[in-house]
């Protein structure tokens, strides 16, 4: 797998060029695979690339950063079955910190997603919630106790808020304008970071479930430095719940997985 892996990335050196240097240290891409029981491999222009993508897997996608890859696909892992794709082109964001999210739309059909991440440092003491609503579930409202600060939320939204750190439980969801069915597991939010919550897996499959990344920003003077990433899931997630919850993503081409730890797999591992 490393041999495969090692010969991803030379590819991508020759696909890159010279002037990508300059692109990839301004950029930070990271592939997320949020599909739940969807192994699968990445290929472009006909040659597998990634191999094996599991659910819950990472991958450092930020070699490829300005680059246009050309009939992109992702296939049920070990066959020529193309899941999503051919893309014909697909245009790497060649700056900004992103996540590029494969996840089920609303109807409950793999698509992709860019998100670009916010990295401004937050106020000393407090952290940045994000949520993306990217799962194969209605509109639904967030519910803090008798309130509903987010309501409406549908696959493909997206909301961040600036909150005190610590622990915060308690939140539900709730088809919009219903009563709550899910029960958004206890998060930690620390300062200088930004939580990204991920609603993922389909209601209806009964795979639905959370996954976070974290990505340290700083407090007032931050440095914008990544954390490793890390997707817990259960009653497991880490970040602060009380008033911004649900986001999702909406677009282009790859696989998340559900009910796992995210793993992350660098292009030069």
């Amino acid at each position: 797998m490393k041999r495969v892996i090692a010969g991803f990335a030379a590819l991508a050196a020759v696909v890159i060029a010279p002037a990508a240097a300059t692109a990839q240290d301004a950029a930070t891409i990271t592939l997320l695979h949020g599909i739940p029981g969807a192994t699968v491999d990445v290929a472009v222009d006909g040659e597998v690339l990634l191999p094996g993508f599991e659910p819950g897997d990472t991958q450092d996608l930020s070699a490829f950063a300005g680059q246009t890859l050309a009939n992109l696909e992702v296939r049920a892992a070990g066959t020529e079955d193309v899941v999503i794709g051919p893309v014909a082109e697909f245009a790497v964001p060649a700056s900004g910190n992103w996540t590029v999210i494969a996840h089920l739309d609303a109807d409950g059909n793999p698509t992709v997603t860019p998100f670009e991440n916010n990295t401004s440092a937050t106020a000393d003491g407090q952290g940045r919630l994000t949520v993306r609503h990217t799962a194969a579930a209605p509109a639904v409202d967030l519910v803090v106790g008798d309130t509903r600060p987010i309501e409406g939320a549908a696959n493909g939204d997206s909301a961040e808020l600036e909150l005190p750190a610590g622990e915060i439980a308690g939140a539900q969801l709730a088809p919009a304008g219903g009563d709550p069915i899910v029960d958004v597991p206890t998060v930690t939010l620390s300062a200088g970071t930004n939580l990204i919550v991920y609603a993922v897996g389909s209601l209806e499959g009964e795979t639905f479930t959370f996954l976070t990344q974290e990505i340290a920003v700083g407090g007032a003077t931050g440095d914008g430095t990544e954390v490793p990433e890390a997707v817990n899931t259960g009653d497991e997630i880490a970040g602060s719940i009380n008033m911004a919850l649900l986001a999702a993503a909406a677009g282009m081409v790859f696989l998340a997985g559900g009910a796992m730890v995210l793993r992350r797999r660098d292009v030069n591992s």
